[in-house]
């Protein structure tokens, strides 16, 4: 298994602090690695990234980032396991996650959403629009609170 590649050129880097804000971005392809790096560098963020589902569980055990950016699509573990398994870390089930794919079934848009992604974003994805759910994020907006239970009736009761 290779090294993250936090630290290297590109943008990626670790944070100087724990206290730094910062993102882990995991996407086994480089270019996108750094483009993604780039534009969470555009709202003020630190980045760490990684390769594989694997490291991003490894580096989130040393690591409370601001945001998680994750590639559906990852060797080792997939984005959807690690969102999962970030979801019922105490100390991280509050870091917003946002899920980029180039998978396009709404089968896997939800499969997503109920590991507990914030966001299912299908690629080709423009820098503005990440740059711009990064910032959404980062406003530190409450949590939504759970949905009300609803019942559907049939109206011909």
């Amino acid at each position: 298994m290779s090294r993250p590649d936090a630290g290297r050129t590109g943008g990626a880097r670790r944070p100087r602090s724990p206290d730094q804000p910062c993102a882990l971005i995991a996407d086994d392809d480089a270019n996108v690695r750094a483009a993604l790096s780039a534009a969470v560098c555009l709202v003020g963020l630190a980045s760490v990234t990684v390769e594989d589902g694997r490291q991003a569980i490894q580096m989130l055990a040393d690591l409370r980032p601001s945001l998680v950016l994750l590639d559906v699509q990852l060797p080792g573990l997939s984005g959807i396991e690690v969102c999962w398994w970030i979801r019922r870390q105490r100390h991280l089930a509050g870091v917003p996650v946002i899920l980029l794919s180039a998978r396009t079934s709404q089968f896997e848009i939800d499969a997503g959403l109920l590991a507990g992604a914030n966001h299912y974003v299908t690629k080709p994805i423009t820098s503005a629009h990440i740059t711009a759910l990064v910032a959404h994020h980062l406003v530190g907006r409450p949590p939504l609170p759970p949905p009300a239970r609803v019942i559907i009736t049939d109206p011909a009761d």
